[in-house]
């Protein structure tokens, strides 16, 4: 019996050698929740990071990754429709008053609402919402809400609103249609130190139906921490201080407001009042193709004001930080920091200029510019040579990011899969029923 199990351990030794992950340290330029430093050092081990700064002891069995570039915290999507991300963008021939008038138009139930149907009826959604989140990580996301409560993803992004280990974490499109029974037990988890994200006042800025919604929310019992709303388009100065007092955090969509109702939310009246804001694409019909573009597009439309609202830091943290904060998972995610899950995002210098101001490069980004996405510690994207140092290349599939190469990794999802071609190929094949193909992964400025 001794000898057998000597045998035995003599034949699982080799795999468990193997299976031991080596630290991995990223050096570079690194944006920290306050400050910036060139040639600093990210420590990863073990799903977590180990330490960050200037002088850090780098273990000798470390794989070493120096990066001309800047390295800061993966962006966290709190705001998206996943499963709709498969559809190409559509562009509204009108500007409507609230969600429910684009609801009720013909045009948007045959482009959109009766192909969604088919496809989830045909029993595609896990195939929808893979194409959906590798689209959000070639945009610089780790972390996302707004997905399938279904485990045939797991393991890819991180579902915020689907990982019971971050806690509670409820996402709510129509939030006024709760039952008596449901607000019970969304104010339970509001009192256990859960989060509630909901749709509300989604219109234009002087729609009566969407401006109402904030005094029905308020007789519910439901302006209270934990709560953040989502578009508030049709919020007022007044509206935004009470959600301050009331601890309530505000979730901004600028790309998806202006196509929609023509304008966006009182921005200047969120920051004034100090309510916690964070910025998030919606969907990319209407929105950006993922967070990375709707920064972009924040930025463009900050810098066509008479006076501009936000810097490049503050609009970082709308991506990072924030977030993170409206999710109670500030101690967790949203910085580079020891001991917080290893979600980080690696972005290239694409000009002299944003090498001196790395806050501008986080903010000014395009997809073509991500040299690596590592989540749970793990490299799942980014630029080849970098990834085949941090992956098997037995492991690596190849994308086509608007010209340039870059690979994918889907060696730490939980289930089994097709490759992601054979994903693109069904979903597009499934899209030519109703007249449509699948949108790309990044419309690349168009």
């Amino acid at each position: 019996m001794f000898h057998q199990l000597y045998y035995f351990v003599l034949l699982i030794l080799p795999i468990c050698i193997r299976a031991q992950e080596k630290p991995i340290a990223l050096i570079g330029t690194i944006i920290l929740p306050d400050k910036s430093i060139d040639n600093g050092t990210v420590l990863i081990f073990d799903r977590y990071i180990k330490a960050v700064g200037t002088k850090i002891s780098i273990p000798n069995d470390a794989i070493i990754v120096h990066i001309n570039g800047v390295i800061l915290p993966g962006l966290i999507d709190v705001h998206n429709h996943l499963t709709w991300n498969i559809f190409p963008r559509w562009k509204p021939l009108e500007e409507f008053g609230s969600r429910y008038d684009w609801q009720k138009k013909a045009i948007y139930r045959t482009l959109l609402q009766s192909p969604h149907k088919a496809l989830t009826d045909a029993g595609l959604s896990c195939e929808m919402q893979r194409y959906a989140e590798v689209k959000a990580i070639t945009q610089g996301v780790t972390s996302l809400i707004g997905s399938l409560k279904n485990p045939c993803n797991r393991g890819l992004a991180r579902n915020l609103d689907d990982d019971s280990t971050l806690g509670q974490i409820l996402y709510d499109v129509f939030p006024l249609l709760m039952s008596d029974m449901k607000l019970k037990e969304v104010n339970e988890v509001l009192s256990s130190n859960g989060t509630l994200l909901i749709h509300l006042a989604e219109g234009s800025p002087n729609d009566a139906t969407a401006a109402m919604e904030f005094l029905m929310l308020k007789a519910r019992g439901l302006l209270r921490p934990g709560v953040s709303l989502i578009h508030g388009v049709a919020l007022k100065q007044n509206d935004f201080r009470d959600m301050a007092n009331a601890s309530v955090g505000f979730i901004w969509s600028p790309h998806s407001n202006l196509a929609l109702y023509g304008d966006t939310a009182n921005l200047e009246a969120a920051l004034e009042s100090r309510v916690v804001t964070a910025i998030a694409p919606d969907w990319s019909p209407t929105g950006s193709d993922g967070l990375l573009s709707e920064l972009n597009y924040a930025t463009t439309w900050n810098g066509g004001l008479e006076y501009s609202l936000f810097d490049d830091h503050l609009l970082l943290d709308m991506a990072t930080i924030n977030p993170a904060k409206l999710v109670h998972l500030e101690k967790r995610l949203g910085a580079l920091k020891e001991g917080y899950l290893a979600d980080v995002l690696v972005l290239q210098f694409n000009s002299d200029h944003n090498k001196f101001n790395p806050y501008w490069t986080a903010t000014h980004s395009t997809p073509e510019d991500v040299l690596l996405v590592l989540i749970d510690g793990k490299a799942v994207y980014g630029n080849p040579q970098l990834m085949t140092q941090l992956v098997e290349s037995k492991n690596l599939e190849s994308l086509d990011i608007c010209g340039v190469e870059k690979s994918i990794s889907f060696a730490s999802q939980n289930t089994s899969q097709t490759s992601f071609r054979q994903t693109e190929k069904l979903l597009n094949n499934a899209l030519r029923h109703f007249g449509q193909t699948l949108a790309p992964l990044s419309y690349c400025g168009k």
